[in-house]
């Protein structure tokens, strides 16, 4: 274990190192920009600060197109130039490229998304949009979508949009700590072209990886109709090593994805985009246990993994009438997944005469008599290697239609409505394994050892409005509004119950709660040039409540109301020099009638439930600096400070360890911080150079609320480093990198939790061990 420390200390040691350098050039900089008089010098040095961090970007976050710069509101931009050039495959890694953005990381489908520390269970904080397309987690038995979110590769991508801050009026529920939003590049009508990328990988003390990714636009009718299709399959790189077994590399999966869109552009005024999208996803669990004292090593006793389909079928219409653009989208989602947990260690020391005291006569002073001890040890050994087993499905049919202005005159302006109709299902039941290859047994009824069954209906409907003024060429005011009503259906039933579980079986039975209400924004920009403006915020989010599915939970106590929170900003946004983009932001946010997940007595330990209780305040500061003080030279940085608190006692006689005012939100660091320094630079006519280095640092957090809470467990902080060099065409044609990622080899733990489930054990995620790798790119035109 010392030298676990040791690596996390070197790791947060070299990534602050990265940062500071980073920072010294910025500032070393600032003569020679000085220096820099000649016009075509800077309109190069302009030209690069836009292709690397997206200053000049268009961006569509109010559902208009605005300059990032001229857009007033805390919003970072990435080029799919930028994300392919470090690297980036996944919306997981945009926590390198924004402050106060935080992913909870249990592996692939098991991921929580966190802006500006808004987290909690039960339905998402955060939106996840790909195109505009809105993906959903799956409830579970927990009702906790958010702890589910659904991963599409990144690849062959316009630029990616992270919207920091509430966007209840033009993105509703579920976006009330922000939005993410991965737009592709569409197909283009007058472009025969294609383009692959080949990794391969190999991770210290694992196996290889690998993945391929490919696309072809196909013009069908010039000008008119085109094809854009993308494929991708990647082969995990395997690390997690199972003690008990003596099995290597556990977690060596795979996923394969692809697209297909088709544009039709018939007029000039009017475009209709259709998407099919998929992804798959099969792999062992990432996890391992912190006591075994050994690196991504695990002694469970039964499997644990994902297994996880996702697909997305999207229409978009657009037509510009001129002054107007009509909008119409229709998104159906459609997701199946396995989920699978070892819980072997919940049931230890219960294979005795004193646990069928306990859990079969609830009497730890009575004697079970012989009859009644043979089949409770029968039973016992049984699920002694176990998991729960939880296919479980969701179906979300979502529509949305919307005006916006078009001109470039002072009044601007969106209205529009939206549906939703969410249908989710999951089982859960627990089944037992192998005792000789912890490999699950058949799923078959004479292996499952308990059974219940959960359904969730969800419906939305809402209208908004967003409506700015520009006054006197320089003053701009907004306002926002939004309607919004949902139902919320919940029922289940329990086919087998489990004695260990206090569970016994029980008829279907179904629950429903409606509510509706309002959310503002309001906002006052005032822009002195073209690089400098500033804007205050003050702009609400909400998510729906819903209802809890507790066997024995007491009437009054199964449904829960929406939570909502308001969120009050100043920020700057600026171009000091050319080349140079500095962005500070600071907000409070104001968050009341929490929902928090909570324990019930009397309902065993694998049932949760929702509550609302409690309210907090986060506070925090944002910035953002993207320079290019030489040509070819990029340098970005990105700090987040987050100070998420309890303002009061949660208080109900339902929660277990309640949060006490004071108490730091969970998974929520005081700090994260990066850097990414990138040089390219010429090698002959036909032949460039490139180095890239990426540091992170993020502070330590808490896995729960309450000091109290005996399954609390200190995540702390790390540092990552990762370093790309290689050759590449001036065109952008081609190019071949070499990189390490975790260069120093740091132990980066992201997550640790605990429960009842595991005994007691630390359930721990975080990256892989250092990672040597090659990237090939080849793109023809």
């Amino acid at each position: 274990m010392r030298n676990h420390g040791t690596n996390i200390r070197r790791g947060a040691w070299a990534a602050r190192t990265v940062l500071l350098l980073s920072g010294m050039c910025v500032m070393s900089a600032s003569p020679a920009m000085a220096q820099a008089d000649q016009e075509n010098e800077d309109a190069q040095q302009g030209q690069a600060a836009a292709h690397s961090t997206g200053g000049e970007i268009v961006v569509t976050a109010l559902k208009r197109d605005t300059r990032l710069q001229d857009t007033p509101l805390a919003i970072s931009a990435v080029t799919g130039d930028s994300l392919e050039r470090a690297g980036t495959t996944s919306f997981t890694e945009l926590t390198q490229n924004t402050p106060s953005l935080r992913i909870v990381d249990n592996g692939p489908g098991n991921r929580r998304v966190i802006l500006r520390g808004v987290v909690g269970a039960g339905e998402p904080t955060v939106g996840v949009y790909y195109d505009e397309s809105p993906v959903a987690g799956s409830v579970g038995t927990t009702s906790d979508a958010a702890g589910s979110t659904p991963d599409f590769r990144v690849f062959d991508v316009e630029r990616a949009e992270v919207l920091r801050g509430p966007q209840g009026t033009l993105y509703g529920s579920g976006s009330m700590g922000g939005t993410v939003r991965i737009i592709y590049e569409k197909p283009k009508a007058d472009l025969l072209e294609a383009a692959g990328s080949v990794n391969l990988s190999a991770v210290k003390g694992g196996s290889p990886g690998a993945s391929v990714d490919a696309m072809i636009n196909l013009p069908i009718v010039s000008d008119k109709l085109a094809l854009r299709v993308v494929g991708s399959y990647q082969q995990f790189a395997g690390y997690i090593d199972n003690s008990y077994y003596g099995t290597k590399d556990i977690n060596d999966g795979y996923s394969y994805s692809g697209r297909a869109l088709l544009r039709f552009t018939p007029t000039d005024e009017l475009t209709i985009d259709l998407g099919a999208y998929y992804t798959k996803v099969s792999t062992d669990a990432s996890r391992w246990f912190f006591e075994t004292g050994e690196r991504h090593t695990t002694n469970a006793r039964s499997e644990s993994g994902n297994y996880d389909e996702n697909r997305i079928y999207s229409g978009t219409l657009r037509y510009d009438f001129g002054p107007v653009a009509l909008t119409a989208v229709s998104t159906y989602f459609d997701r199946d997944r396995i989920a699978v947990g070892d819980v072997s260690d919940n049931f230890n020391g219960r294979n005795n005469a004193a646990g069928c005291a306990r859990y079969l006569l609830r009497d730890p002073a009575a004697t079970c008599t012989p009859a009644q001890l043979a089949p409770y040890l029968d039973l016992t050994n049984a699920i002694l290697f176990s998991s729960l087993y939880q296919p479980q499905s969701v179906k979300n049919w979502s529509n949305e239609v919307r005006l916006s202005s078009t001109g470039s005159g002072p009044f601007n302006w969106t209205f529009g409505g939206f549906l939703e109709d969410r249908k989710s299902w999951v089982r859960s039941t627990l089944l037992t394994a192998n005792p000789l290859t912890g490999q699950l047994n058949p799923f078959v009824p004479e292996n499952i050892y308990y059974d219940r069954t959960i359904n969730d209906h969800l419906k939305q409907k809402a209208l908004f409005a967003e409506l700015s003024y520009k006054f006197f060429d320089k003053l701009t005011a907004t306002v926002g509004s939004r309607w919004y009503e949902y139902d919320k259906t919940v029922g289940g039933v329990v086919e087998q119950g489990q004695i260990h579980y206090a569970s016994v079986p029980s008829a279907y039975t179904e629950a429903q709660t409606t509510e509706n209400g309002f959310v503002h924004k309001f906002n006052l920009s005032y822009e002195f040039s073209r690089d400098l403006m500033i804007y205050a915020q003050a702009a609400q989010g909400f998510r729906p409540g819903g209802v809890n599915q507790a066997i024995g939970l007491p009437a009054a106590l199964t449904g829960y109301t929406a939570d909502s929170l308001w969120n009050y900003e100043l920020g700057v946004k600026s171009q000091p020099i050319q080349g140079v983009y500095l962005n500070l932001t600071g907000y409070q946010i104001d968050w009341s009638n929490m929902q928090v997940s909570a324990r019930t007595a009397g309902t065993g330990s694998v049932f949760g439930l929702i509550s609302n209780v409690g309210a907090a305040r986060i506070k925090g500061i944002e910035l953002e600096l993207n320079a290019t003080p030489l040509q070819g030279l990029s340098l970005i940085t990105n700090v987040g400070y987050t100070d998420a608190k309890l303002t009061e006692d949660q208080v109900s006689d339902i929660v277990v360890a309640a949060g006490r005012k004071g108490d730091r939100l969970p998974f929520v660091p005081k700090w994260n911080v990066s850097a990414s320094a990138e040089y390219v630079w010429e090698l002959s006519d036909s032949l460039e150079g490139s180095v890239r280095v990426d540091g992170s640092y993020v502070g330590s957090s808490y896995s729960t609320l309450a000091a109290t809470d005996v399954f609390r467990r200190k995540v702390d902080d790390y540092g990552l480093v990762n370093a790309r060099v290689g050759v590449q065409a001036p065109d952008g044609n081609w190019s071949a990198q070499l990189y390490v990622n975790n260069l120093f080899d740091a132990l980066a733990i992201t997550t640790k939790s605990t429960s009842a489930n595991t005994g007691g054990l630390t359930v721990t995620h975080g990256a892989p061990p250092r990672t040597i790798g090659i990237n090939l790119i080849k793109r023809f035109r």
